[in-house]
């Protein structure tokens, strides 16, 4: 996908940027909900609460995959989440993306402050996986306040191919934020969350937009747990698992 100039951005109902995507004719967030608390109401913040109360607080280290790294929003706002809860320890952040040309088109990219405050160098990373090879697991290592250390690993790719190269039991949460079923149907069949059932770790979490009856059933179907989850501050999106989750705001969907 080739972007030229500012004909894909769009500005989010918060005030924070998305953009629109051509090949899959959507844009990367709910322009209604906000890009940015999108990111935060539906992923970030249920995911880190869920860690909290299984460990008693953040573990040392954290494993995170991120389903697709898009414009970026879910990685950069965890790492940046992570510096402002003065996090000390690890985060290894794995990302597939499809779209081989998002990195040079994110160079200058107006990030919200939520982000560029406490990540001065997304622009470094940009351009370093702009220039990485593809089909292959490349990463960028750095350190964030002294104390937040990370490795991002960027798959420029299929989303698949690079799932089946990850550990098992391995990932403490999932970000399951691709484009729609409709558009995108391979990454929300019952086999695909089989495949995610298998990367999680068995304390892990995943979070997702989605509500459909039938997406649900196809994490039931791939042996995942699954609740409604509501914030309060977006609309309401869905959590899935191995154990059984006691967050504030879930109703559970599973027998």
């Amino acid at each position: 996908m080739e972007q030229k100039g500012k004909s894909w951005i769009r500005q989010s109902n918060d005030g924070s940027l998305s953009a629109y995507n051509e090949v899959f004719d959507e844009c990367y967030h709910s322009l209604k909900d906000g890009a940015l608390s999108e990111t935060l109401y539906k992923h970030i913040y249920p995911s880190l609460a869920h860690l909290e109360s299984v460990y008693g607080g953040l573990p040392s280290e954290i494993y995170a995959l991120d389903i697709c790294f898009g414009l970026g929003y879910n990685t950069f706002a965890l790492l940046s989440t992570l510096v402002q809860k003065g996090y000390c320890g690890k985060v290894h952040i794995f990302s597939p993306e499809q779209d081989k040309n998002i990195f040079n088109a994110l160079h200058k990219w107006a990030y919200p402050p939520y982000m560029s405050e406490y990540i001065e160098n997304i622009n470094e990373i940009m351009y370093f996986f702009a220039s990485a090879q593809d089909k292959k697991m490349i990463m960028h290592s750095g350190i964030l306040a002294q104390s937040v250390a990370f490795e991002l690993y960027i798959y420029k790719g299929d989303a698949i191919e690079a799932c089946k190269l990850l550990p098992k039991d391995t990932f403490d949460i999932i970000y399951q934020d691709a484009f729609s079923p409709k558009k995108n149907p391979t990454l929300w069949n019952t086999e695909y969350f089989s495949l995610l059932a298998s990367l999680l770790h068995p304390q892990g979490i995943i979070t997702t937009y989605s509500q459909s009856a039938t997406i649900r059933q196809n994490a039931l179907n791939g042996g995942l747990k699954v609740y409604n989850y509501e914030s309060g501050m977006v609309r309401g999106g869905s959590v899935m698992s191995k154990i059984v989750l006691t967050l504030k705001g879930l109703k559970p969907l599973h027998p």
